[in-house]
C-alpha cells in the first residue's frame, strides 16, 4: 500500500477514534449533567468539533483532492485552541464550592484570553485565504507551555495534583504538536502531520481514564482490542495468504482462489466473537481487575450459611457487593421504599416482607452492564433462599415451642390430679412417702415447665424416672419399673419430652386397665447408626387395629410424630407393635455423624 494511502487511512482512523472518545465523554457527562459538569461537557464539545470538522476537511482533501474551505479549518483549530483553556479552568477551579483564588482566576483569564486572540488570528488568516495562522499556533504554544508552571505551583498541595499537571501538560502538548507540525512549512511530512492532528487523543484518554475508567474500558477498550485483533489477523492473512495465492492464481474466476478467499473471510467472521470475549477478559481481569462474579456468588452463599438473622444477612450481602461492584454506596431496602429512578434488584423471598438490593452511584464513571445485572440477580436469589431458610427455621422454632406448651398442658391436668390424690392418700397412711412423692412431683413439674428446645437423653431419662416413681406411689405393686439406658448414650441431644408421652400411654392404656398391673421398661440402644428408644408395657394386651385407632384419635402420639418429622424429616420413625405378651413403642433417631465416625 502506498504511503499516501496509509496516511489517508490513519487520518481517517485517528479522527474517528477522537470523535468516538470525545463523544463518549459528552454522553457520560450529559446524562448526569450538573453545574459542576459544565466544563467537562464543554471539553467534550470542543473535542467533537475538532475531530468531526477535521474529518470533513481532510476527508475532502485526501479523498477528493480539493482544498477544504478556510473557515472550516479556522473553526476546527479554534475549537482545539479553546480546549486547553477549558482544561486549565477545570484543574484550577476550587476544590470547594467557593470561587477559585485570585491567582487561579488570573491564570484562567490568561488562558481564555490567549485562546480568544488565537481564534481571531485564525479567522483573520482564513479571510485572507491562508490557513492555519502560524501566529495563532505560536501564541497557543507559548502561552500554554508557560501556564503549565503556575498551574503546578497553584495545585501542588491539592489532593490528586499530579493528575491535574498531567492533563494540563497533555493539553499544552496538543496545541504545541499542532504548531510544530505547521512550523512555517507548506507541505509537512504525513507522519508529522498525523502526530500534530491527533495529539488531543492522549488528552481525552487521560480524562476518561481518570474520571470514567470503567466506561472507557467497557464501552471502548474492549471493542477496540477486538477490532485491532481482527484487523491484525486480516492483514496477516491478506499479506501471507491472499497476495501469494492471487499471484499463483491471477484469474478472478479461479475456483481455488475463490474458495480460499471465502474460507478466510468466513473464518474471520467466526473469530470475532472469540476475540471479543478475549478482549473482555483482558480488560476485566488485567486492566480493571474486576472480581470473578462466579467466585463472588459462591463466597456470598458461604458467608450467609451460618447467619440466622434476616437483617444481618442483608447487611452481609451489601457489604460484600460494594467493593467488587465498584459502588460508592450500596444498600438494601424494603420493597416500596426504593426511590423512583433507582436500579433495584428484587430479592424474591417466598413470604413478605420482601427486600431489594439498591446499588448507588458507581465509581470512575462505571455503569451497570449486563454481567453486573446478572450477578446482582443471582445474589438476590441466593439472599432470598437464605431469608426463606431463616424464616422457616424461626417458624419451626415457634412451632416447637407451641408443641412443647401443648405437651405441658396435656401432661399437667390429669397427671397432676392423680398425683395429688395419691399424695393426699399417702398423707394419711404414709406421711414420709407423701413428702417424698411431693418433692418428686415438684421436681418433675419444674423440669417439664423449664424444658428447653433440646435436651440430653440423660435429662429425659431422669424426667421419666421421676414420673414413673410418682405413678408407682399411686399403683404400688401393680406397677413395676425397669430403666436401662447406657451411661455413654446419656449425653446425646434429643428433642425434649420425647419419651414421656410413650410412658404416659403405657400407664394409661396398659397398666390402668389391668387388674394385675404390669411392667413398664424404658431402654436405649445404638443400632446401625440409629438411636433406638423403646418403651414396653406388659399390661393389657392390644391389637394392631386398636393401636391404629388410638393413633388416629390420640393427641400425644400424633404430636410426637409431627415433632419428629420437623426435627429429622424422614430420618426418624415412631412405631407401635403389639407383641404376644406386651406392647412395644419405639422411636428411631439418626445419630450425629461425628458420633458415628467415632463408633460411639
Amino acid at each position: 500500500m502506498p504511503p499516501n494511502d496509509v496516511a489517508v487511512l490513519m487520518h481517517l482512523a485517528g479522527f474517528l477514534t477522537g470523535a468516538a472518545l470525545y463523544g463518549m465523554l459528552f454522553a457520560l457527562v450529559a446524562r448526569r449533567l450538573r453545574e459542576s459538569d459544565r466544563l467537562p461537557l464543554l471539553t467534550a464539545i470542543l473535542g467533537l468539533i475538532w475531530n468531526l470538522t477535521c474529518l470533513a476537511a481532510y476527508g475532502v482533501r485526501d479523498l477528493f483532492g480539493r482544498d477544504p474551505h478556510p473557515y472550516l479549518i479556522a473553526s476546527a483549530y479554534s475549537a482545539l485552541g479553546f480546549l486547553p483553556a477549558v482544561v486549565v479552568h477545570s484543574v484550577l477551579r476550587s476544590d470547594t464550592r467557593g470561587k477559585p483564588r485570585r491567582a487561579s482566576q488570573a491564570v484562567i483569564f490568561i488562558a481564555y484570553a490567549a485562546s480568544t486572540v488565537a481564534e481571531g488570528l485564525l479567522f483573520l488568516s482564513a479571510r485572507q485565504g491562508s490557513t492555519p495562522s502560524p501566529a495563532a499556533l505560536r501564541l497557543l504554544t507559548v502561552t500554554y507551555a508557560a501556564l503549565t508552571i503556575p498551574v503546578i505551583l497553584l495545585t501542588r498541595r491539592r489532593r490528586g495534583s499530579g493528575r491535574g499537571w498531567a492533563i494540563v501538560a497533555l493539553a499544552a502538548f496538543a496545541v504545541s504538536a499542532l504548531h510544530l507540525s505547521h512550523a512555517e512549512r507548506a507541505n509537512e511530512p504525513w507522519l508529522v502531520e498525523l502526530i500534530g492532528h491527533h495529539a488531543s487523543i492522549p488528552l481525552i484518554f487521560a480524562i476518561l481514564y481518570q474520571d470514567f475508567r470503567f466506561a472507557l474500558a467497557d464501552l471502548f477498550l474492549k471493542r477496540a482490542l477486538a477490532l485491532f485483533g481482527i484487523l491484525g489477523i486480516a492483514i496477516g492473512l491478506y499479506a501471507g495468504v491472499q497476495v501469494p495465492l492471487l499471484a499463483k492464481h491471477p484469474s478472478r474466476n479461479d475456483p481455488v482462489a475463490i474458495g480460499v478467499s471465502v474460507t478466510m473471510w468466513t473464518a474471520m467472521a467466526l473469530l470475532y466473537p472469540l476475540l471479543r470475549r478475549g478482549s473482555s477478559w483482558i480488560v476485566d481481569r488485567l486492566v480493571l481487575r474486576r472480581a470473578n462474579y462466579a467466585e463472588l456468588c459462591s463466597a456470598i452463599e458461604s458467608r450467609l450459611e451460618p447467619i440466622d438473622d434476616v437483617t444481618r444477612a442483608l447487611d452481609a450481602v451489601v457489604a460484600m457487593l460494594a467493593g467488587p461492584l465498584g459502588a460508592r454506596s450500596i444498600r438494601w431496602t424494603t420493597i416500596g421504599e426504593a426511590p423512583e429512578g433507582e436500579d433495584a434488584f428484587l430479592i424474591p423471598s417466598a413470604e413478605p416482607p420482601r427486600f431489594a438490593i439498591v446499588p448507588g452511584a458507581l465509581a470512575a464513571g462505571r455503569r451497570l452492564l449486563s454481567d453486573d445485572a446478572a450477578m446482582l440477580r443471582e445474589v438476590a436469589l441466593i439472599a432470598a433462599r437464605r431469608i426463606d431458610a431463616i424464616r422457616m427455621a424461626q417458624v419451626r422454632m415457634l412451632t416447637t415451642e407451641a408443641e412443647l406448651r401443648a405437651l405441658r398442658a396435656q401432661l399437667n391436668p390429669h397427671f397432676l390430679f392423680n398425683a395429688l390424690n395419691t399424695i393426699a392418700f399417702l398423707i394419711r397412711s404414709a406421711p414420709e412417702r407423701a413428702l417424698e412423692t411431693l418433692m418428686k412431683l415438684t421436681s418433675l413439674l419444674r423440669a417439664v415447665l423449664r424444658s428447653p428446645a433440646t435436651a440430653t437423653l440423660g435429662d429425659e431419662v431422669a424426667l421419666v424416672a421421676a414420673y414413673l416413681e410418682i405413678e408407682q406411689a399411686r399403683f404400688e405393686d401393680r406397677l413395676r419399673i425397669e430403666i436401662d439406658v447406657p451411661r455413654e448414650l446419656q449425653p446425646l441431644q434429643v428433642p425434649p419430652l420425647i419419651i414421656q408421652p410413650l410412658v404416659e400411654n403405657a400407664i394409661k392404656h396398659g397398666i390402668v386397665n389391668s387388674r394385675a398391673g404390669g411392667e413398664v421398661s424404658v431402654t436405649a440402644r445404638m443400632v446401625r447408626g440409629e438411636l433406638l428408644l423403646t418403651v414396653r408395657n406388659s399390661g393389657v394386651k392390644t391389637t394392631e387395629n386398636e393401636i391404629a385407632n388410638g393413633r388416629r384419635r390420640g393427641v400425644g402420639l400424633a404430636n410426637l410424630q409431627a415433632r419428629l418429622e420437623r426435627h429429622f424429616g424422614n430420618a426418624a420413625r415412631l412405631t407401635l407393635v403389639p407383641a404376644p405378651a406386651e406392647t412395644i413403642a419405639t422411636v428411631c433417631l439418626p445419630l450425629p455423624r461425628e458420633l458415628m465416625a467415632r463408633g460411639a
